[in-house]
């Protein structure tokens, strides 16, 4: 029998939309502290392009991934890791 994820017609497993401070903190390698002003940064440019921000200490994970450049494989694959700990 297969798992859920592995099912014909699944394409990869769910995530959310959303990244924390410390999925920010693992993916540019920087303290918490830090990690938070970024996501902060994040929220006042949904703002600015006239989006909804995030609640906070979180920020939508498809903006942060373009205002850093960082394939959104890369950051599914840290919001998973936390998720199975």
């Amino acid at each position: 029998m297969q798992t859920l994820s592995e099912a014909p017609g699944v394409v990869r497993k769910s995530t959310r939309i959303f990244v924390t401070q410390e999925d920010v903190a693992v993916l540019l390698g920087c303290g918490k502290s830090k990690a938070y002003d970024i996501v902060r940064d994040v929220n006042k440019a949904a703002i600015k392009m006239g989006k909804h921000p995030f609640i906070a200490g979180r920020a939508n994970k498809y903006l942060f991934a373009d205002i850093f450049g960082i394939p959104l494989e890369d950051v599914d694959r840290v919001i998973n890791e936390k998720r199975e700990e």
